[in-house]
């Protein structure tokens, strides 16, 4: 063989793996990226159309529309809720919507004055959100754009509306003042917002009750589950100790939309299942490059040898080789990783169809902690395993790798 056919060859390997490894590189940073995205974005709109926890008294009769719930009953969960969390009273009222030719069924969830219109304002298509400080805006609503899309209505219009109460309808006629779309169907179809004081009226009862209460701002998953436990907890002391007798309802997010939050279960098990591969990949790609680096160089090992170069100086020279091969697969695989990142974030170019993945595009997220730790475990990873086959420098004798060709 040649120098030159050597050399290409040796050009040829490197590479390959560098390819190879910025490849597996790219993949991993995406994989999380967009599994961190769906995630965040299927849970940010769970929640914004239910809550982290809900808390809601046990019906004791027939009484659907009654509303008993008030800010005096829920004085026990006061020391339990962090200073980042906190409750809003709503009501949710089965009605009807009818026009001339059409008609269809949906919740209408009345809120509060206080409560917080960031998640319908960032998927707000069309109109305003009512300012329900006035009594000029009480029969303003925000209908999602499927319901709008059905009764053919635009904003502005206003529609008849029958709620169902104390055996008989009552009729309100409503005006449209926004229009959503979450691309969420399920809801996106069974949940209109309106005022809490219109539901209120519409059941005859005092200003301070509703019949939820829905507890928000609670700072991860793990918080949300120990909320729950801790208030479930909270009103049993209060049934036990006889300073009440009504039971309640405590229900977070996570078994309210379990199917959701299992469906986000499902694709954490996908990542990590891609993520051994890559990683796995990685490797081979280190431990075969790093065999061919030995094999090319057989007669530089004998030499050094016989000038005195002890195993572990050349065992770490054929690391280091290895090492500058990995720095280049992994400097180019997160230029190409965050690069396509940051392309999907700013112009959205690879869609989703929404009836199936409730989104209309790959959603992205760039955790930069999370894009270290992943470089540096592959880094770790990658350098245990490369001390095993430079072991097998020490078993080549200098005299037959001077002569090995």
């Amino acid at each position: 063989m040649s120098l030159r056919t050597s050399q290409r060859g040796g050009s040829t390997g490197l590479i390959v793996a560098v390819t190879g490894i910025t490849l597996s590189v790219v993949v991993m940073i995406v994989s999380v990226a967009v599994m961190t995205g769906f995630r965040d974005e299927i849970r940010n709109k769970v929640i914004g159309f239910d809550s982290q926890i809900s808390i809601a008294p046990k019906a004791t009769d027939n009484t659907a529309a009654s509303i008993l719930l008030s800010r005096a009953d829920l004085a026990p969960i006061d020391s339990i809720l962090p200073e980042s969390a906190g409750y809003t009273l709503t009501a949710r009222q089965p009605a009807i919507l009818k026009t001339p030719d059409n008609f269809t069924g949906s919740i209408i969830k009345g809120v509060d004055k206080d409560y917080d219109w960031t998640f319908i304002k960032s998927n707000l298509v069309d109109g305003t959100i009512p300012d329900y400080n006035s009594d000029s805006t009480i029969y303003h609503i925000v209908l999602s754009r499927a319901i709008a899309e059905s009764l053919s209505l635009s904003t502005g219009e206003k529609i008849d509306t029958y709620f169902l109460g104390s055996g008989a309808y009552k009729v309100r006629r409503l005006k449209i003042a926004g229009i959503y779309d979450t691309h969420f169907d399920e809801y996106d179809r069974n949940t209109i917002f309106g005022s809490l004081q219109m539901l209120r009226r519409i059941a005859d009862v005092p200003d301070s009750c509703a019949t939820i209460a829905e507890i928000n701002g609670l700072p991860d998953d793990e918080s949300i589950d120990r909320t729950e436990e801790a208030i479930s907890g909270a009103f049993l002391d209060e049934i036990y100790s006889g300073r009440t007798e009504r039971h309640y309802n405590v229900v977070s997010i996570h078994r309210l939309a379990a199917l959701y939050f299992n469906w986000l279960a499902l694709l954490d098990t996908n990542v990590k299942v891609i993520l051994s591969l890559m990683s796995l990949l990685t490797v081979l790609t280190l431990v075969s490059s790093l065999f061919i680096l030995i094999l090319r160089r057989v007669n530089t090992i004998g030499i050094l040898k016989a000038l005195g170069a002890s195993n572990r100086q050349i065992r770490t020279t054929f690391i280091i080789m290895s090492v500058r091969i990995l720095t280049r697969g992994l400097i180019t695989g997160n230029l190409i990783g965050i690069g396509l990142l940051y392309l999907q974030k700013s112009t959205h170019i690879v869609p989703l169809n929404p009836e199936a993945y409730y989104l209309n595009h790959v959603p992205v997220v760039i955790d930069w902690g999370t894009i270290a730790s992943l470089n540096a475990g592959i880094i770790l990873l990658s350098l245990a395993v490369l001390l095993l086959p430079s072991a097998i420098i020490a078993t080549i004798p200098p005299s037959r790798a001077i002569n090995y060709e």
